[in-house]
């Protein structure tokens, strides 16, 4: 902590904490380990608040305070987004979320002289509605529950298996609908979900 400055009380560091799951708040990273950043600088509120607060890892906070990579905005659109997250859906649901956001960043830098990644997907997904290929999961049938908010959503669909797999228990594959990646989209972005 910088000299004069109180630490973050622990109830709140907990807090903070479980509200990024123990990991950097910035979908595409969501690395460890994590630090403390504060939204608005300590130096201007001279408190720790809650709304005020984001669990960064080293390089995401550095590029936040020293290169301004990352500015406000998005930051305060990343804590926003992670309170809609955390309300809506399961953890499992937000493993798949994070799966995809992961891949997206990379796959839209390689696309970007052809077009937006968003209108390219959209254009190959045609009648299907669904992103068969990109990022495909596959989900035992017993475990679609937990996938129940995002298919209620209509971020996902799980198409099953045909014909099942002799010996191997029924299942399917989780793909984004048209709705699912713009949804990833926004969230990379920092956009309101």
């Amino acid at each position: 902590m910088a000299e004069g400055r109180p630490d973050i009380p622990m109830p709140l560091q907990r807090a903070l904490l479980v509200e990024a799951g123990h990991r950097c708040a910035i979908p595409t990273c969501r690395q460890w380990p994590t630090e403390f950043a504060h939204i608005k600088p300590y130096r201007q509120v001279r408190e720790h608040t809650f709304d005020n607060i984001i669990v960064v890892c080293p390089t995401c906070h550095a590029r936040y305070d020293n290169t301004k990579e990352i500015d406000r905005k998005a930051m305060l659109q990343y804590k926003q987004n992670l309170a809609v997250l955390n309300g809506r859906y399961t953890e499992s649901e937000r493993q798949v979320l994070k799966v995809y956001a992961k891949m997206w960043a990379p796959m839209e830098e390689a696309h970007s002289e052809k077009g937006s990644l968003l209108d390219l997907m959209r254009e190959a997904m045609g009648e299907n509605r669904h992103t068969f290929g990109f990022g495909d999961i596959s989900v035992s049938k017993g475990m679609w529950w937990l996938l129940s908010n995002l298919i209620e959503d209509e971020i996902i669909t799980i198409t099953p298996y045909y014909p099942e797999v002799e010996g191997a228990p029924p299942g399917g594959v989780v793909a984004l609908t048209g709705k699912g990646l713009e949804f990833i989209r926004r969230m990379v972005a920092a956009e309101p979900l």
